[in-house]
């Protein structure tokens, strides 16, 4: 039984239509809700931190949100046909064996971002137990809350998907007040742009800055669409995939401007947007800082659960041997060594920007090939063979040795690609320069993973066979 309060007996095993009680409304919330929490503002203070003024921030928030949500909007539509997540969905067109690229995707935003709801959550919580009640700062102090909150976070996240859904509804009204409530004092003393002597544009002149901002946006957003099956799949097969579309694109647009504007305003406000979350308690009354900081931590745990579920579902790809909440723990621990590291030894506003271009750079081929394999393969899936996986039957879906062919090599050049231009603390590419500091790494790679695939996809055989077949009308969901 899938219910709040009970952990999930499912995994990425197909999903009976009988299970199927979540509606597209809730994949609205669960999308809105993950844009709720103290990342927001760190993320939306960036573009302010790189250099740029209000409307530049506002600009790049809008279209960076619209373009990475779409995504997240797309790939919900396919899992009520295939009953499992998007990781697993992605073996239709990447192979049986081809799904492991989703699944190291995936495991580099989960861990990514599971380590940085522990950087964004652990600051704040130890800022307010030392303005309230005088407990110490430092490190040791650090280390405790993070702890704490990892235990916490693992905790939501092995539970599944009906507490994940239902946390994330909670959390997105209170956390939506306390973001606002911090705006609210902090607007009169929100600057229209940062002082270019603290703050001159990072990449020396605006549109290659406000590109870069973007392209954070893009990622931000992106990020989750990965995950929008793990969500969807509990969705009954015949509903309507315009409204699986729009619920959780409109949730991601209105979190993410909302959320990420209010980072934006906090930023213009406080004296480093660099520490944005470490300083945005700067003009917060003291009698209502501990109310907030407990409406946020409610909410960064939230997220955090929902990406500790994420990891674990994508990491159980790999090892599906093994049950979810055994995976769960096991990812648990990957992710608490890189938080305690990345807190204590890195600097966070390069680590994640860096994480902000890589995830782009590796995610956006992905979904581009699995859009573009779904509308030409049919929009059909044979349910049993995408879980060929666990039994003997290889499935349709084996294509050559268990690869997709035209979907791994079209992902493995315009990964190349892309890294030949990126440009972060973490990696520079031979070919950064020639685009005199614009950000092209994402936008190549999107262009070069849908030339090639649709190019291999029509020629090689093993493509050709799995689209006569779908097109024919023989798969099906079971």
């Amino acid at each position: 039984m899938d219910a709040p309060g009970r952990i999930e007996t499912r995994g990425i095993e197909f999903i009976p239509e009988a299970e199927r009680r979540s509606r597209p409304r809730d994949l609205g919330f669960v999308f809105f809700g993950t844009q709720m929490t103290y990342g927001s503002i760190l993320v939306g203070a960036l573009p302010i931190a790189f250099g740029l003024d209000w409307l530049g921030s506002l600009t790049a928030i809008i279209v960076g949100s619209l373009l990475g949500s779409a995504a997240v909007g797309a790939l919900a539509v396919m899992a009520p046909k295939a009953g499992t997540t998007s990781t697993v969905i992605s073996s239709a067109f990447f192979g049986i064996r081809g799904r492991y690229v989703g699944s190291f995707i995936t495991q580099v935003i989960d861990l990514g971002y599971f380590a940085m709801v522990l950087w964004i959550s652990a600051p704040p919580i130890v800022q307010a137990g030392h303005l309230v009640f005088g407990f110490p700062a430092g490190r040791n102090a650090l280390t405790l809350v993070l702890l704490v909150l990892a235990v916490l976070v693992l905790g939501l996240g092995i539970f599944g998907h009906a507490t994940v859904v239902a946390s994330e509804k909670f959390a997105a009204y209170g956390n939506a007040v306390g973001l606002v409530l911090l705006v609210v004092f902090c607007i009169a003393h929100v600057h229209g742009a940062p002082a270019p002597r603290s703050y001159p544009l990072m990449l020396k002149s605006w549109w290659p800055t406000w590109m870069l901002a973007v392209t954070v946006m893009i990622a931000n957003a992106i990020s989750y669409a990965p995950f929008a099956g793990d969500y969807a799949r509990y969705i009954p097969t015949r509903t309507p995939g315009k409204l699986l579309f729009a619920w959780p694109f409109g949730g991601m647009v209105a979190g993410c401007v909302l959320g990420l504007l209010c980072g934006t305003l906090i930023g213009l406000s406080v004296p480093d947007a660099n520490e944005a979350v470490g300083q945005m308690y700067t003009f917060l009354p003291t009698l209502l800082v501990l109310p907030i900081a407990l409406v946020g931590l409610i909410g960064n745990i939230s997220n955090g659960g929902m990406v500790v579920y994420n990891g674990t579902l994508d990491l159980q790809a790999i090892l599906w041997r093994l049950t979810r909440p055994q995976v769960g723990l096991i990812f648990s621990a990957i992710g608490i060594t890189i938080g305690y590291v990345g807190l204590i030894a890195f600097d966070l506003t390069a680590s994640i920007v860096a994480l902000c271009s890589i995830v782009t750079v590796l995610v956006t081929p992905w979904i581009l090939i699995i859009a573009i394999g779904y509308a030409r393969h049919g929009r059909r899936f044979r349910a049993l063979d995408l879980q060929a996986f666990a039994g003997p039957d290889r499935g349709i879906y084996w294509y050559t040795g268990g690869f997709s062919l035209p979907a791994v090599i079209a992902w493995l050049v315009s990964v190349t690609v892309g890294l030949l231009f990126t440009d972060t603390s973490l990696f520079v590419g031979p070919l950064a320069a020639l685009a005199k500091g614009a950000d092209l790494s994402f936008l190549s790679a999107a262009i070069v993973a849908s030339v090639l695939y649709l190019v291999l996809d029509r020629f090689l055989p093993s493509a050709r066979a799995i689209r006569r077949d779908n097109i024919g009308g023989t798969a099906s969901v079971v």
